[in-house]
Protein backbone atom coordinates (compact mmCIF):
# COMPACT_ATOMS: atom_id res chain seq x y z
CA UNK A 1 0.00 0.00 0.00
CA UNK A 2 2.80 2.65 1.05
CA UNK A 3 4.32 1.92 -2.38
CA UNK A 4 1.45 2.62 -4.43
CA UNK A 5 0.94 6.14 -2.77
CA UNK A 6 4.87 6.79 -3.29
CA UNK A 7 3.94 5.46 -7.35
CA UNK A 8 0.53 8.04 -6.99
CA UNK A 9 2.59 11.12 -6.44
CA UNK A 10 4.89 10.23 -9.29
CA UNK A 11 2.59 9.80 -11.57
CA UNK A 12 0.89 13.00 -10.29
CA UNK A 13 3.53 15.42 -11.55
CA UNK A 14 5.70 15.63 -14.26
CA UNK A 15 9.00 14.50 -14.12
CA UNK A 16 12.23 13.45 -15.26
CA UNK A 17 14.35 10.38 -14.72
CA UNK A 18 17.92 10.65 -15.25
CA UNK A 19 20.30 7.50 -15.41
CA UNK A 20 23.93 8.90 -13.78
CA UNK A 21 27.00 7.02 -14.97
CA UNK A 22 30.31 8.10 -14.44
CA UNK A 23 33.17 9.38 -11.40
CA UNK A 24 31.66 10.01 -8.39
CA UNK A 25 28.01 8.40 -9.08
CA UNK A 26 26.81 5.10 -8.97
CA UNK A 27 25.25 2.95 -11.68
CA UNK A 28 21.69 2.61 -11.65
CA UNK A 29 21.40 5.84 -9.28
CA UNK A 30 18.21 7.84 -10.58
CA UNK A 31 17.47 11.71 -9.59
CA UNK A 32 14.11 13.00 -9.88
CA UNK A 33 13.17 16.95 -11.35
CA UNK A 34 10.13 18.00 -10.81
CA UNK A 35 8.99 20.14 -14.57
CA UNK A 36 9.75 24.12 -15.06
CA UNK A 37 6.51 26.04 -13.54
CA UNK A 38 4.90 28.64 -15.76
CA UNK A 39 7.08 31.50 -14.04
CA UNK A 40 10.11 30.03 -15.75
CA UNK A 41 8.68 29.80 -19.22
CA UNK A 42 9.90 33.13 -21.46
CA UNK A 43 7.25 33.73 -23.80
CA UNK A 44 8.43 37.28 -24.94
CA UNK A 45 11.40 37.85 -26.73
CA UNK A 46 12.27 41.30 -29.22
CA UNK A 47 14.49 41.21 -31.75
CA UNK A 48 16.03 44.76 -33.26
CA UNK A 49 18.30 44.37 -36.06
CA UNK A 50 19.62 48.14 -36.99
CA UNK A 51 21.30 48.44 -40.52
CA UNK A 52 23.89 50.62 -40.57
CA UNK A 53 25.65 52.05 -43.11
CA UNK A 54 29.20 53.50 -44.05
CA UNK A 55 31.29 54.91 -46.99
CA UNK A 56 29.82 54.92 -50.23
CA UNK A 57 28.91 51.62 -52.04
CA UNK A 58 30.04 50.00 -48.37
CA UNK A 59 27.59 47.69 -46.91
CA UNK A 60 28.25 46.84 -43.10
CA UNK A 61 26.74 44.25 -40.47
CA UNK A 62 23.65 45.37 -38.82
CA UNK A 63 23.51 45.78 -35.34
CA UNK A 64 21.79 42.83 -33.42
CA UNK A 65 19.90 43.76 -29.76
CA UNK A 66 17.45 41.36 -28.00
CA UNK A 67 15.44 42.44 -25.20
CA UNK A 68 13.32 40.66 -23.02
CA UNK A 69 13.11 39.51 -19.62
CA UNK A 70 15.46 37.15 -18.50
CA UNK A 71 17.31 36.74 -21.64
CA UNK A 72 20.57 38.07 -23.44
CA UNK A 73 22.01 37.48 -27.20
CA UNK A 74 24.08 34.52 -27.93
CA UNK A 75 25.61 34.54 -31.37
CA UNK A 76 24.58 34.42 -34.83
CA UNK A 77 25.56 33.07 -38.47
CA UNK A 78 24.83 34.54 -42.07
CA UNK A 79 23.25 32.27 -44.65
CA UNK A 80 24.55 34.18 -47.24
CA UNK A 81 29.03 34.90 -47.53
CA UNK A 82 29.02 38.73 -46.11
CA UNK A 83 31.42 39.40 -49.37
CA UNK A 84 27.91 38.32 -51.61
CA UNK A 85 25.74 40.86 -49.99
CA UNK A 86 23.99 43.28 -52.23
CA UNK A 87 21.27 46.26 -51.54
CA UNK A 88 17.72 44.85 -52.35
CA UNK A 89 18.74 41.17 -52.03
CA UNK A 90 17.46 39.45 -48.57
CA UNK A 91 20.15 37.74 -46.07
CA UNK A 92 18.65 34.65 -44.07
CA UNK A 93 20.12 35.59 -40.43
CA UNK A 94 20.08 33.04 -37.68
CA UNK A 95 20.17 34.39 -34.40
CA UNK A 96 20.62 32.45 -31.30
CA UNK A 97 18.85 33.63 -27.94
CA UNK A 98 19.91 32.06 -24.69
CA UNK A 99 17.85 32.03 -21.45
CA UNK A 100 19.27 33.02 -18.22
CA UNK A 101 19.71 30.22 -15.45
CA UNK A 102 16.29 28.90 -14.28
CA UNK A 103 14.29 30.02 -17.37
CA UNK A 104 13.25 28.04 -20.29
CA UNK A 105 11.66 28.48 -23.88
CA UNK A 106 8.52 26.96 -25.18
CA UNK A 107 8.71 24.60 -28.15
CA UNK A 108 8.53 27.78 -30.73
CA UNK A 109 7.08 31.44 -30.69
CA UNK A 110 5.34 32.88 -33.18
CA UNK A 111 5.52 36.32 -34.34
CA UNK A 112 3.36 37.65 -32.05
CA UNK A 113 5.50 36.67 -29.09
CA UNK A 114 8.89 36.80 -30.88
CA UNK A 115 8.72 40.76 -31.98
CA UNK A 116 11.20 41.62 -34.87
CA UNK A 117 12.32 45.07 -35.77
CA UNK A 118 14.10 46.13 -38.71
CA UNK A 119 13.86 42.35 -40.82
CA UNK A 120 11.32 39.97 -41.71
CA UNK A 121 10.36 37.37 -38.96
CA UNK A 122 10.34 33.78 -40.57
CA UNK A 123 10.40 31.26 -37.00
CA UNK A 124 11.42 31.06 -33.66
CA UNK A 125 12.07 27.20 -32.35
CA UNK A 126 14.02 26.52 -29.45
CA UNK A 127 17.15 24.41 -29.34
CA UNK A 128 17.10 22.68 -26.59
CA UNK A 129 15.23 24.47 -23.09
CA UNK A 130 17.30 27.11 -22.86
CA UNK A 131 18.24 28.50 -26.20
CA UNK A 132 15.84 29.89 -28.83
CA UNK A 133 17.09 30.26 -32.70
CA UNK A 134 15.22 33.12 -34.37
CA UNK A 135 15.38 33.20 -38.06
CA UNK A 136 14.89 36.51 -40.00
CA UNK A 137 15.37 38.01 -43.54
CA UNK A 138 17.63 40.62 -42.97
CA UNK A 139 17.92 43.83 -46.29
CA UNK A 140 20.84 45.13 -46.36
CA UNK A 141 21.28 48.93 -46.62
CA UNK A 142 23.64 50.85 -48.53
CA UNK A 143 24.87 54.65 -49.69
CA UNK A 144 24.52 54.90 -53.37
CA UNK A 145 28.18 55.87 -54.81
CA UNK A 146 28.82 59.17 -56.90
CA UNK A 147 29.16 59.58 -60.50
CA UNK A 148 32.06 59.43 -61.78
CA UNK A 149 31.86 61.72 -64.70
CA UNK A 150 28.96 64.45 -65.54
CA UNK A 151 29.18 67.02 -68.22
CA UNK A 152 27.67 68.40 -71.48
CA UNK A 153 26.79 66.39 -74.76
CA UNK A 154 29.59 67.39 -77.19
CA UNK A 155 27.10 67.29 -80.23
CA UNK A 156 23.62 68.61 -78.40
CA UNK A 157 25.14 71.18 -76.09
CA UNK A 158 22.29 71.19 -73.79
CA UNK A 159 22.23 68.24 -72.74
CA UNK A 160 23.20 67.19 -69.71
CA UNK A 161 24.82 63.69 -69.17
CA UNK A 162 26.91 61.67 -66.65
CA UNK A 163 28.07 58.12 -66.22
CA UNK A 164 26.04 55.56 -64.42
CA UNK A 165 25.95 54.88 -60.93
CA UNK A 166 26.20 51.18 -59.53
CA UNK A 167 22.80 50.15 -58.31
CA UNK A 168 20.91 53.50 -58.78
CA UNK A 169 17.58 53.51 -60.14
CA UNK A 170 17.25 57.20 -60.63
CA UNK A 171 19.32 60.76 -60.27
CA UNK A 172 18.61 64.15 -58.93
CA UNK A 173 19.75 66.65 -61.30
CA UNK A 174 20.01 70.28 -60.10
CA UNK A 175 20.56 73.20 -62.99
CA UNK A 176 22.25 76.28 -61.82
CA UNK A 177 22.66 79.85 -63.98
CA UNK A 178 25.21 82.28 -62.01
CA UNK A 179 25.03 79.63 -58.97
CA UNK A 180 21.45 80.18 -58.48
CA UNK A 181 18.58 76.94 -59.15
CA UNK A 182 16.71 77.44 -62.40
CA UNK A 183 15.47 73.78 -62.29
CA UNK A 184 15.78 70.31 -60.44
CA UNK A 185 14.56 66.93 -61.67
CA UNK A 186 14.24 63.53 -61.13
CA UNK A 187 15.09 61.16 -63.65
CA UNK A 188 15.74 56.88 -64.79
CA UNK A 189 18.72 57.60 -67.48
CA UNK A 190 22.07 59.13 -67.36
CA UNK A 191 21.11 62.07 -69.40
CA UNK A 192 18.59 65.06 -69.49
CA UNK A 193 18.11 68.03 -72.22
CA UNK A 194 18.09 71.37 -70.51
CA UNK A 195 17.36 73.41 -73.42
CA UNK A 196 14.02 74.47 -72.29
CA UNK A 197 15.29 75.76 -69.26
CA UNK A 198 18.19 77.43 -70.23
CA UNK A 199 16.18 80.39 -71.96
CA UNK A 200 17.85 83.70 -70.76
CA UNK A 201 21.49 84.93 -72.30
CA UNK A 202 24.32 86.20 -70.22
CA UNK A 203 24.47 83.04 -68.08
CA UNK A 204 26.76 80.70 -67.08
CA UNK A 205 25.02 77.04 -66.81
CA UNK A 206 25.81 74.27 -65.05
CA UNK A 207 24.26 71.31 -63.22
CA UNK A 208 24.76 68.66 -60.56
CA UNK A 209 23.10 65.27 -60.42
CA UNK A 210 23.33 62.88 -57.56
CA UNK A 211 21.88 58.99 -57.58
CA UNK A 212 19.03 58.53 -55.21
CA UNK A 213 16.38 55.76 -54.65
CA UNK A 214 13.35 56.37 -56.85
CA UNK A 215 10.42 54.34 -54.67
CA UNK A 216 9.53 53.61 -50.77
CA UNK A 217 11.03 50.19 -51.26
CA UNK A 218 14.43 51.14 -52.00
CA UNK A 219 14.43 53.47 -49.82
CA UNK A 220 14.34 51.50 -47.02
CA UNK A 221 18.10 49.87 -47.83
CA UNK A 222 19.17 52.57 -50.05
CA UNK A 223 20.72 56.02 -49.54
CA UNK A 224 21.47 59.32 -51.83
CA UNK A 225 24.51 59.58 -52.71
CA UNK A 226 27.12 62.60 -52.90
CA UNK A 227 26.07 65.52 -55.43
CA UNK A 228 28.74 65.54 -58.40
CA UNK A 229 28.88 69.02 -60.21
CA UNK A 230 29.53 68.95 -64.26
CA UNK A 231 33.26 68.89 -64.62
CA UNK A 232 36.01 71.34 -67.17
CA UNK A 233 33.46 73.63 -69.57
CA UNK A 234 29.91 74.94 -67.84
CA UNK A 235 27.49 76.02 -70.55
CA UNK A 236 27.70 79.42 -71.75
CA UNK A 237 24.40 80.48 -72.79
CA UNK A 238 26.26 83.28 -75.43
CA UNK A 239 28.48 81.09 -76.70
CA UNK A 240 29.86 84.38 -78.51
CA UNK A 241 33.53 84.43 -78.23
CA UNK A 242 33.76 87.93 -79.45
CA UNK A 243 31.88 89.57 -76.87
CA UNK A 244 33.04 92.72 -75.77
CA UNK A 245 34.46 93.65 -71.97
CA UNK A 246 34.38 96.70 -70.62
CA UNK A 247 37.73 97.66 -71.62
CA UNK A 248 36.76 97.30 -74.75
CA UNK A 249 38.56 93.95 -76.00
CA UNK A 250 37.75 90.95 -76.56
CA UNK A 251 38.94 86.79 -76.99
CA UNK A 252 40.20 86.24 -79.97
CA UNK A 253 41.41 82.52 -80.64
CA UNK A 254 43.44 81.99 -77.41
CA UNK A 255 44.41 85.62 -76.44
CA UNK A 256 42.62 88.56 -75.52
CA UNK A 257 43.42 91.23 -77.64
CA UNK A 258 42.57 94.96 -76.03
CA UNK A 259 41.74 98.00 -78.68
CA UNK A 260 44.41 98.56 -79.62
CA UNK A 261 45.81 95.29 -80.73
CA UNK A 262 47.50 94.33 -77.84
CA UNK A 263 47.65 91.17 -76.09
CA UNK A 264 46.58 91.48 -72.24
CA UNK A 265 48.98 89.99 -70.28
CA UNK A 266 48.97 88.99 -66.47
CA UNK A 267 45.90 89.87 -66.06
CA UNK A 268 42.13 88.49 -65.21
CA UNK A 269 38.84 89.07 -68.11
CA UNK A 270 35.08 88.74 -67.80
CA UNK A 271 33.92 87.61 -71.02
CA UNK A 272 30.33 86.87 -71.18
CA UNK A 273 30.06 86.52 -67.04
CA UNK A 274 32.69 84.36 -67.07
CA UNK A 275 36.44 84.68 -65.75
CA UNK A 276 39.53 84.13 -67.84
CA UNK A 277 43.52 84.71 -67.29
CA UNK A 278 46.58 85.45 -69.57
CA UNK A 279 49.82 84.71 -68.64
CA UNK A 280 52.37 86.74 -69.26
CA UNK A 281 52.78 85.73 -73.30
CA UNK A 282 49.56 86.74 -73.18
CA UNK A 283 47.73 82.83 -73.58
CA UNK A 284 45.31 82.02 -71.90
CA UNK A 285 45.82 79.81 -69.16
CA UNK A 286 43.98 75.98 -68.59
CA UNK A 287 43.68 74.17 -65.85
CA UNK A 288 46.16 74.85 -62.46
CA UNK A 289 47.28 78.02 -61.90
CA UNK A 290 48.92 79.84 -59.05
CA UNK A 291 48.08 83.78 -59.07
CA UNK A 292 48.83 86.37 -56.53
CA UNK A 293 49.12 83.78 -53.68
CA UNK A 294 46.28 81.45 -54.41
CA UNK A 295 45.96 78.81 -56.21
CA UNK A 296 42.75 78.67 -58.94
CA UNK A 297 41.91 75.90 -61.73
CA UNK A 298 40.70 77.01 -65.23
CA UNK A 299 38.41 74.28 -67.26
CA UNK A 300 39.74 72.88 -70.97
CA UNK A 301 38.15 76.12 -72.33
CA UNK A 302 39.67 78.40 -70.01
CA UNK A 303 36.75 79.78 -67.68
CA UNK A 304 37.74 79.79 -63.70
CA UNK A 305 35.91 77.57 -61.93
CA UNK A 306 34.18 77.52 -58.50
CA UNK A 307 32.22 74.89 -56.28
CA UNK A 308 33.48 71.42 -56.40
CA UNK A 309 36.11 70.12 -59.03
CA UNK A 310 37.72 66.67 -60.04
CA UNK A 311 40.85 67.40 -62.05
CA UNK A 312 41.93 63.81 -61.31
CA UNK A 313 39.70 60.50 -61.19
CA UNK A 314 38.86 60.24 -57.29
CA UNK A 315 40.39 63.21 -56.16
CA UNK A 316 38.16 66.69 -55.15
CA UNK A 317 39.05 70.10 -54.77
CA UNK A 318 36.53 72.82 -53.58
CA UNK A 319 37.06 75.93 -55.15
CA UNK A 320 35.46 79.64 -53.64
CA UNK A 321 32.85 81.60 -55.02
CA UNK A 322 36.51 84.00 -56.03
CA UNK A 323 37.46 80.91 -57.55
CA UNK A 324 40.64 80.31 -55.27
CA UNK A 325 41.27 77.03 -53.76
CA UNK A 326 40.24 76.68 -50.04
CA UNK A 327 42.13 74.41 -47.70
CA UNK A 328 40.77 73.55 -43.81
CA UNK A 329 36.93 72.92 -43.29
CA UNK A 330 34.46 74.25 -45.52
CA UNK A 331 30.74 74.06 -45.86
CA UNK A 332 29.37 74.34 -49.44
CA UNK A 333 25.82 73.43 -48.08
CA UNK A 334 24.66 74.35 -44.85
CA UNK A 335 25.28 71.83 -41.97
CA UNK A 336 27.29 69.84 -44.09
CA UNK A 337 31.43 69.86 -43.79
CA UNK A 338 33.86 68.86 -45.40
CA UNK A 339 37.84 69.43 -44.53
CA UNK A 340 40.82 69.70 -47.00
CA UNK A 341 44.28 69.54 -46.54
CA UNK A 342 47.01 71.61 -47.09
CA UNK A 343 47.04 71.04 -50.96
CA UNK A 344 43.21 71.23 -51.43
CA UNK A 345 42.56 67.33 -51.01
CA UNK A 346 39.40 66.74 -49.73
CA UNK A 347 39.87 64.04 -47.16
CA UNK A 348 38.48 60.85 -46.26
CA UNK A 349 37.92 58.47 -43.32
CA UNK A 350 40.15 59.85 -40.12
CA UNK A 351 41.27 62.62 -39.10
CA UNK A 352 43.28 64.70 -36.46
CA UNK A 353 42.88 68.93 -36.33
CA UNK A 354 44.10 70.85 -33.41
CA UNK A 355 44.08 67.82 -30.89
CA UNK A 356 40.62 66.56 -32.13
CA UNK A 357 39.25 63.12 -34.50
CA UNK A 358 36.73 63.11 -36.46
CA UNK A 359 35.42 61.12 -39.30
CA UNK A 360 34.69 61.70 -43.07
CA UNK A 361 32.38 59.05 -45.14
CA UNK A 362 33.91 58.08 -48.65
CA UNK A 363 32.00 61.31 -49.56
CA UNK A 364 34.26 63.42 -47.45
CA UNK A 365 31.60 64.34 -45.14
CA UNK A 366 31.70 64.51 -41.59
CA UNK A 367 29.75 62.43 -39.12
CA UNK A 368 27.94 63.24 -35.87
CA UNK A 369 26.53 60.98 -33.75
CA UNK A 370 26.50 57.44 -33.59
CA UNK A 371 28.87 55.57 -36.52
CA UNK A 372 29.96 51.86 -37.34
CA UNK A 373 33.47 51.82 -38.69
CA UNK A 374 34.71 48.92 -39.35
CA UNK A 375 32.72 47.20 -36.35
CA UNK A 376 32.91 49.22 -33.96
CA UNK A 377 30.61 51.89 -32.39
CA UNK A 378 31.87 55.64 -32.03
CA UNK A 379 30.53 58.73 -31.11
CA UNK A 380 30.93 62.35 -32.55
CA UNK A 381 29.80 65.59 -30.94
CA UNK A 382 27.71 68.19 -32.78
CA UNK A 383 30.57 69.21 -33.82
CA UNK A 384 32.16 65.87 -35.32
CA UNK A 385 34.56 65.48 -32.56
CA UNK A 386 34.55 61.72 -31.46
CA UNK A 387 33.98 61.38 -27.73
CA UNK A 388 35.65 59.95 -25.49
CA UNK A 389 35.75 58.27 -21.62
CA UNK A 390 31.68 58.87 -21.43
CA UNK A 391 28.72 56.65 -20.76
CA UNK A 392 25.99 57.74 -23.81
CA UNK A 393 22.53 55.74 -24.62
CA UNK A 394 23.36 52.69 -22.17
CA UNK A 395 27.51 52.33 -24.13
CA UNK A 396 30.05 53.09 -22.65
CA UNK A 397 32.79 54.59 -24.38
CA UNK A 398 36.62 54.24 -24.13
CA UNK A 399 39.62 56.54 -24.12
CA UNK A 400 40.09 55.79 -27.83
CA UNK A 401 36.25 56.00 -28.63
CA UNK A 402 35.58 52.74 -29.30
CA UNK A 403 31.85 51.99 -27.46
CA UNK A 404 31.10 48.99 -25.91
CA UNK A 405 27.99 47.62 -23.52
Amino acid sequence: MKFWKVMKGLAACTCVLTLLMGDGHKAGRLEVYGAPSSSSVIESVTVTLTGTYGEAEEILEPSIQVNGSNCVLGDYQYGTAFDKWKPGKKVRIEITVEAEEGKVFPVSLNSSQCKVTGASFVSARALGDSKLQVKVDYMPVMVLGGTTWAGWDKTETKKATWKSVKHATGYSVTLYGDNKVVKRQTVKGTSLDMAPFMKTGDKTYYFEVKAIPTTSEEKKYLKEGIAVASTEDEYDYSENWNDNTDDGGSIRGNNYIMPDGEKARNSWKKVSGRWYYFDENGSMVKGWRYINNFWYFMSSGGAMQTGWISPTAGTWFYMNANGEMCTGWVEPVPGDWYYLDGNGYMQRGWIDVNGRRYYLDNNGKMQRGWVMIAGTWYYFNGDGSMVTNAYIDGWTIGPNGAAYQ
